[in-house]
């Protein structure tokens, strides 16, 4: 490993919309085996947004957690990028209005990086990259992933669906994670594994092929930092993969034992421990949120951190993050040795606790209200929220609108259309649906 100035992440935190639907529940409705998707797909429930939540709205309040729960000061962040594949304009960035909504320094580089699911990888190195050079200026950047996984009402990919985000500090005193200086792994090979035209709002699947080309991957990206960076298997206390769906962690997992078994000649722990015991302690805030695209491996971290606290202090860990179309990376790094660092701070938690649970009818009118919300003039001058700090009004004159509440729980528009100015939240108790009549 090459011995440089120690870079990585410095706070982590995640934000998860407030309403889910069981897997169970989805399964049912559309006359499938439940089984099919708890012990198929290996997950239980997943985040289902509303029509004032959107990719800005997640990304906003990940950062916005993330800037205040390790006392960040805004004056001190040099650069927001956003990873995503979920943009909400052609040409504007999340991380333009996230800057706005967070009220950051004009001395700051935005802008958004693509490559489906590996976008926030793509960040995040980027981000790293920035700090080393910056390195004594005392400016932190902040990388954010954020998405709304999205498939055809009935499709294969619908049980898959998920939205979140997660917001991650990097500079170069990286309690949460310093990242190892190694040189890179990566893996890029022309594919249409996964896809989502302008045209849709949905996104487009070969599943099987998907699959092959993740798993291709991995096993080239792995050797590569295998030969690359010094470490082995014994190396690694964790090793945490892009989640498209829980099960998928397991397929990779089992590529990964299988190459190693054959390298040490059958003479190596069986799978089901090793999997039990490296991989599986890293899914269960996955089961819970579905998949978030670009978010879904560092939600795997987030929820490590947030499990397992001081089991996992001064860990190596390894990550394996793919994107269709393809672009794929392995890379390691070691968990700060002070779990009261992140202890509390992820968000994980609380948020889960605090969600409202949807029955089928109640999701697919939510589906339908939030593409409603997407069309230009569906602004509303009031509108009612429960508790969000942000919130998406909608569109007017071609002009997304956001708010966000104050600390006397008033709207404060961030972004009017001439003459229009956002209404006061009001407090809506239950059922969760009358917020949104």
């Amino acid at each position: 490993m090459n011995q440089e100035t120690r870079c990585g992440i410095e706070g982590i935190s995640v934000a998860i919309p407030k309403h889910f639907i069981d897997l169970g529940t989805l399964a049912k409705a559309t006359g499938i085996d439940p089984e099919k998707f708890y012990k198929g797909l290996g997950g239980r429930r997943m985040a289902v947004v509303t029509p004032l939540e959107d990719p800005v709205t997640l990304a906003a309040e990940a950062a916005r957690t993330l800037l205040d729960r390790y006392r960040v000061d805004p004056a001190g962040v040099g650069m927001v990028i956003v990873g995503s594949e979920s943009g909400v304009d052609a040409a504007k960035p999340i991380a333009a209005y996230v800057h706005g909504m967070l009220k950051l320094a004009p001395q700051c580089r935005t802008f958004d990086t693509q490559h489906a699911c590996y976008g926030a990888t793509a960040a995040l190195q980027m981000a790293r990259n920035w700090t080393l050079r910056h390195q004594g200026e005392c400016r932190k950047a902040v990388v954010i992933a954020t998405d709304i996984a999205r498939y055809d009402v009935g499709s294969a990919g619908e049980p898959t669906q998920g939205a979140g985000a997660v917001a991650m500090l990097i500079g170069t005193e990286p309690e949460v994670l310093t990242i190892d200086s190694a040189p890179d792994a990566v893996y890029t090979e022309d594919v249409m594994d996964f896809w989502r035209p302008h045209y849709q709002s949905t996104a487009m699947v070969d599943g099987k092929y998907s699959l092959e080309c993740y798993l291709r991957a991995l096993e080239h990206t792995y050797r590569t930092y295998q030969r690359t960076s010094g470490l082995s298997w014994d190396d690694y206390r964790r090793l945490l993969f892009h989640v498209p769906f829980p099960k998928m962690a397991y397929k990779a997992f089992k590529l990964l034992h299988e190459l190693e078994a054959d390298r040490h000649n059958g003479d190596f722990p069986s799978f089901e421990d090793s999997y039990d015991r490296l991989s599986e302690p890293a899914l269960w805030a996955n089961r819970e949120v579905g998949n978030i695209y670009s978010g879904s491996l560092y939600l795997s971290l987030a929820g490590l951190l947030e499990s397992e606290g001081a089991e996992l202090e001064s860990a190596r860990l390894g990550f394996f993050s793919y994107g269709s179309g393809c672009c794929a990376e392995f890379f390691s790094g070691r968990i700060g040795p002070d779990s009261g660092i992140w202890r509390g701070r992820t968000g994980i938690s609380e948020a889960l606790e605090d969600r409202v649970e949807l029955d089928y009818e109640q999701y697919i009118e939510l589906r339908t209200k939030t593409d409603a919300m997407s069309r230009n003039g569906s602004f509303r001058e009031r509108v009612r929220t429960n508790g969000e700090h942000f919130w998406f009004c909608g569109v007017d004159d071609h002009r997304r609108i956001y708010a966000s509440a104050s600390s006397s729980a008033a709207a404060k528009p961030l972004a009017t259309a001439p003459s229009i100015v956002a209404g006061s939240p009001v407090a809506v108790q239950s059922p969760a649906m009358q917020r949104f009549s």
